[in-house]
């Protein structure tokens, strides 16, 4: 047998004894490239376990309920498909995408609450697992390079400051529900 031919076999054989190990251990290799993603919102709770959802705005409120068959706004029953897929959509992001920057009290303590739109919020929701709250929070205005939005939880001290996709998806499911 050749060189190469000899080579081909052995190759051929540390293939298949590395699959048999993979088959035996029942493990895949681990891609060290990839990075695996955290949920690092400020819902710490897994998204389908919201069943509930209070949505104000500009003084107007809505709130939300969701059971097996979907979302449907409280007094007007089920809604629009693309309202409970924003809906839906918005809840993910509280959960998934962490604030950019966190401020703890002491860094605007002194800070009129009004210089981050604050002091009456354009929007605040509220999350529920059944009757029980867990998240309320607020959102206020934009940081003065306008890629970020100010936004309070309630219970919490810090202001965080959230990319601006986070308010603008709760501000299209307002836009969608106040529009009719």
């Amino acid at each position: 047998m050749s060189m190469s031919g000899r080579l081909w076999s052995a190759a051929s054989i540390a293939a298949l004894a590395f699959l048999a190990a993979m088959l035996i251990t029942g493990a895949l290799p681990q891609q060290r490239q990839l990075v695996r993603s955290q949920a690092a919102g400020v819902l710490e709770l897994l998204p389908e376990k919201i069943t509930r959802v209070e949505l104000e705005s500009t003084g107007r409120v809505a709130a939300f309920s969701r059971n097996e068959s979907g979302w449907a706004q409280e007094t007007k029953g089920p809604i629009d498909p693309a309202v409970a897929e924003k809906l839906s959509m918005a809840v993910q992001v509280m959960h998934t995408s962490a604030p950019v920057r966190v401020m703890a009290s002491g860094e605007y303590r002194d800070t009129d609450l009004r210089e981050f739109g604050l002091e009456k919020p354009d929007l605040s929701i509220a999350l529920y697992q059944g009757p029980v709250p867990v998240l309320r929070a607020h959102f206020g205005g934009l940081t003065p390079d306008k890629y970020l939005r100010y936004m309070t939880v309630d219970g919490q001290q810090q202001l965080f400051l959230m990319s601006l996709f986070v308010g603008d998806m709760w501000a299209a499911v307002a836009a969608s529900t106040f529009a009719r």
